[in-house]
């Protein structure tokens, strides 16, 4: 009889002590909010979300912000003092604050899209009609829609290198105030200022946390906005704009006036190659200016949904770039002379991109479950 209470006593302690192991569980996964299989298969979007913000839109438009406050001081001290030392140190300063433009102009979000920014910053060719207008009639708004590609970074290509055919000529109509260009200079360059101080000031304020916040797979969360915008961007900003257009790609024969820098035609290559770079470092987690820092990217959240397959997407995508960056390293880094010498590998070159924009656009998003939110305008 001992024998059985005792049997009795222990079953009846493993059933309690079983119990009290559920509850614990219980109190564990209520805590996270998330249950085991949802801890299992839930990618951390807001930690991608987060890196984003914080190690590469933010830094990279402070860093733009920086070299611009730069190019406007060297440009005050040009058309004080235009020289041939003044126009070379405004004209390097140019470049460096163009480069560091290429690794922005994709994040057109919040008050960069509301404010047009990136069409009044590089929007190319430049209209140097109306850029001539404006400086002989003096009488002009830089916020009018007619006057977006006769400002930012194309304008100011026209005005350091296209004025004149030499140094010594547009010197020479810098010295005389009366034409203008020294205050039309200016003008731009504080209009430039202005804008990426609003976009600044946007993601420094309340804009940042909305966008960290925002982790849902809806057609206006952050990362759906953001991946159509990553997309878009390199379709048409990058692949189009930088390669397909100038090539001929939607026209009867190439157009080598539309390159970007055409006045400073020496510096496309240069320019397409940093873009390059930034669209890399985006899509693999890359912080801005610390290659060795990396966080959650588009490239995880791919391997993420792939965590079975051997052959992943973002490998695929990988390597794609890096074909297309190799086509970009062979051509001359002048692409006004490479398009009116051989244009073939021009067009090579936007075939290799072409490639990519079909593994983003396409497979990407599906995968990601993200609907392309912008209209197809040549056929892609």
């Amino acid at each position: 009889m001992k024998n059985l209470i005792s049997i009795k006593v222990i079953l009846l302690s493993l059933i309690l002590l079983n119990c009290t192991s559920d509850s614990d569980t219980n109190d564990v996964i209520e805590e996270t909010g998330l249950n085991i299989e949802e801890q299992q298969t839930e990618f951390d979007r807001l930690s991608m979300l987060t890196f984003w913000a914080d190690n590469i839109i933010i830094p990279s438009i402070n860093s733009f912000y920086v070299e611009l406050n730069s190019l406007n001081e060297y440009a005050s001290s040009f058309t004080s003092n235009p020289n041939p030392s003044t126009l070379t140190q405004l004209r390097d300063q140019w470049l460096t604050t163009y480069k560091k433009w290429q690794h922005i102009e994709m994040f057109d979000i919040g008050v960069a899209e509301e404010i047009y920014f990136k069409n009044r910053m590089n929007i190319f060719p430049a209209n140097v009609e109306k850029i001539e207008n404006n400086i002989s009639n003096f009488d002009f708004n830089l916020d009018d829609s007619v006057n977006f590609a006769s400002q930012g970074f194309t304008a100011f290509d026209y005005l350091l290198f296209g004025i004149a055919q030499d140094d010594d000529e547009i010197i020479a109509k810098y010295s005389d105030s009366s034409q203008n260009y020294d205050s039309y200079m200016l003008a731009i360059t504080s209009k430039m200022i202005e804008l990426t101080i609003s976009v600044k000031s946007n993601w420094e304020g309340s804009y940042r946390d909305s966008f960290v916040e925002s982790t849902e797979n809806t057609a206006t969360s952050s990362i759906n906005i953001m991946l159509n915008d990553f997309v878009f961007y390199f379709e048409k900003g990058y692949r189009a704009n930088k390669f397909g257009i100038p090539a001929g790609v939607f026209s009867g024969g190439p157009l080598p006036d539309r390159i970007e820098a055409y006045n400073g035609e020496i510096y496309s290559q240069i320019l397409a190659l940093e873009a390059t770079t930034a669209i890399e470092n985006f899509f693999n987690g890359i912080a801005y200016g610390d290659p060795n820092k990396t966080g959650l990217s588009i490239k995880n959240y791919l391997d993420f949904i792939e965590s079975d397959v051997s052959d992943k997407l973002s490998a695929r995508i990988n390597n794609q770039l890096q074909a297309g960056k190799n086509k970009i390293n062979e051509l001359n880094t002048n692409f006004k002379i490479q398009i009116k010498e051989n244009n073939h590998e021009m067009l090579l070159t936007y075939d290799a991109i072409q490639s990519t924009v079909i593994l983003l656009k396409v497979d990407m998003l599906q995968k990601l479950n993200v609907s392309v939110d912008y209209a197809d305008a040549d056929g892609d």
